[in-house]
């Protein structure tokens, strides 16, 4: 069986383009646009790890993150973003009791598969 990868980034051509290499790499991996698009591929496919952009229309990657975390602690998270912004959502997050590490973008391919093979690992997946 396949490990499943769900990439959300409002930018069409950059979730596409995370969600074939994740494939070319041996995982089965499908892009959405926004973080309410994720929600219902999340309930019913259960992902193993779900990659997000963080500053998003709508709501954000952030409370996605926190969102899986509650509801599916076995689903490892990985945010990215090329936004400085985030610093105050994640402080939120914290606040909260979530902890998340947010790449910048833009993310090297190799990079990005070593974080999400480590992520696999920690999850035990």
């Amino acid at each position: 069986m396949k490990k499943r990868i769900l990439v959300v980034d409002d930018e069409p051509v950059l979730a596409d383009t995370l969600a074939t290499i994740f494939r070319y790499a041996g995982y089965e991996a499908t892009a959405v646009y926004s973080c309410e698009a994720a929600i219902p591929i999340i309930e019913k496919s259960q992902p193993m790890i779900v990659i997000s952009d963080v500053v998003m229309p709508g709501m954000n990657g952030i409370a996605l993150a926190t969102k899986i975390q509650t509801s599916y602690p076995s689903c490892g998270v990985l945010l990215f973003s090329g936004n400085a912004d985030t610093q105050s959502l994640l402080e939120l997050a914290r606040r909260d009791g979530h902890e998340f590490e947010i790449l910048a973008k833009p993310v090297s391919p190799p990079y990005m598969l070593q974080k999400v093979a480590a992520l696999a690992e920690l999850h035990g997946l």
